[in-house]
């Protein structure tokens, strides 16, 4: 009787959730005890908004160099080492009480973070099939977004009995324990993982988009001559700004503008992660079977991530008119759900388009979604503090509708690679 496949492709993609969760919770807490944190340290709205765009800004700085040290060292190596790294700065969060070391160590927080997609992007194009990439894209997306749907409950309960510096200790130990466990499960291909039969090994290499190539880095020059690497990059720095605003100023926006408890607060702002934790992982699935029953991929990506903006658009003008609280939860859950489908799609084409330097492609959209999530603590909290919280969120809908033309020159189905470059890979 012929052995079934194993599914240890599947395991790994689920601990890469677990990563996700983890890795969202050390970024997204700081603003659940935002209140608190900024009336001990004596820190303004601008001057909060500066720790989440550090962050930011360190986590894009290291963007293509992470795609090429995890196309170079392997993903393996690069995750377990960002994970050390962000969970010791996680930790210091917490300690350091002047304004300027703080910056400092969300700087470098940042800049330990950064790896984890680019990784995950080698990891996806090394172990899973070209009609598995986007289900695989959105287990680590899913996690993160699942995150801040449970850090609002876990870090107010933490907040409440031992105060907001043991929210930053507690999740720093936690994400050296996760590292560890990384190393000792993971191998960067399925050929050399001792837990893959060869059914697996075999149903993978028969559709992996890996080419043969006379380059063994990335042609950055070809790149940067065309147009999709570039709309790639500028609509995910559009997205960013969204998601981080919603990161780093939703539950302030719910306490101030809204009239919620901290309690009720918690809950509320965990709605609309749920909401992106659902679309993330049904847009995967969906632009999988899309692909599996022979759409285009600019059916099956593009079509799919241009849809989820045009939803946001919709949902954040309705947001912003509706005078009930609830209502109002009710319409930014479908706004931050709506870019679920854009995001999974983004990673996948990522993959699409980057082939063997994935980690290189998906390192320069990365980079500019970052750059995204820089601007935005800093520009919202400016825009709030001069103008309401109604414009701040208002304004979102013309750089998302911006982001909606950038997919049309986004053509997935394409590979970045010219023909010259690329041979079949045999093993």
């Amino acid at each position: 009787m012929k052995k079934k496949p194993t599914k240890v492709r599947w395991g790994l993609a689920l601990f890469f959730c677990i990563i996700g969760v983890i890795a969202y919770m050390d970024r997204s807490n700081i603003s659940i005890i935002a209140k608190p944190m900024m009336d001990d340290l004596g820190l303004d709205k601008v001057q909060f908004g500066l720790l989440a765009s550090l962050f930011s800004l360190g986590y894009a700085l290291v963007q293509i160099p992470a795609g090429l040290l995890a196309e170079k060292f392997g993903p393996r190596k690069m995750i377990a080492f960002s994970l050390i790294w962000w969970s010791v700065f996680t930790g210091l969060t917490g300690l350091v009480k002047s304004h300027s070391l703080l910056y400092v160590v969300r700087f470098l927080f940042g800049i330990g973070e950064g790896p984890m997609f680019p990784s995950n992007a080698v990891f996806n194009t090394n172990w899973f099939r070209k009609d598995e990439k986007a289900r695989a894209s959105s287990a680590l997306l899913a996690g993160s977004y699942f995150g801040p749907v449970i850090a609002p409950i876990v870090t107010v309960y933490i907040y409440q009995y031992f105060g907001w510096q043991a929210v930053f200790y507690i999740f720093g130990i936690l994400g050296i324990m996760i590292a560890a466990v990384w190393y000792v499960i993971a191998r960067d291909y399925p050929e050399i993982h001792k837990l893959v039969n060869e059914q697996e090994k075999e149903y993978i290499l028969e559709n992996r988009e890996i080419v043969e190539t006379a380059k063994v880095r990335a042609p950055w020059s070809n790149f940067l001559k065309n147009s999709q690497f570039w709309a790639l990059g500028l609509q995910y720095f559009i997205v960013l700004y969204i998601i981080t605003f919603f990161l780093v100023w939703l539950p302030t926006y719910l306490l101030e503008d809204r009239g919620f408890s901290l309690s009720k607060m918690g809950f509320a702002a965990s709605l609309p992660w749920l909401a992106i934790l659902i679309t993330v992982m049904s847009g995967g699935i969906l632009s999988d079977y899309l692909v599996h029953k022979g759409f285009s991929k600019q059916i099956s990506r593009s079509s799919l991530a241009i849809s989820g903006l045009l939803v946001f658009i919709i949902s954040m003008y309705l947001a912003v008119m509706t005078v009930s609280p609830y209502m109002n939860v009710l319409w930014l859950s479908l706004c931050l759900g709506s870019l679920g489908f854009t995001v999974v799609c983004s990673w996948a084409a990522a993959t699409d388009l980057g082939r063997n330097f994935s980690g290189s492609v998906s390192g320069w959209m990365n980079l500019w979604g970052n750059l995204g999530a820089f601007v935005s603590p800093l520009l919202c909290g400016w825009l709030e503090e001069n103008f309401g919280w109604n414009i701040t969120l208002g304004v979102t809908v013309i750089p998302v509708f911006i982001a909606a033309i950038l997919w049309v020159f986004v053509k997935p189905d394409t590979s970045l690679l010219t023909t010259t470059e690329q041979l079949p890979m045999n093993f």
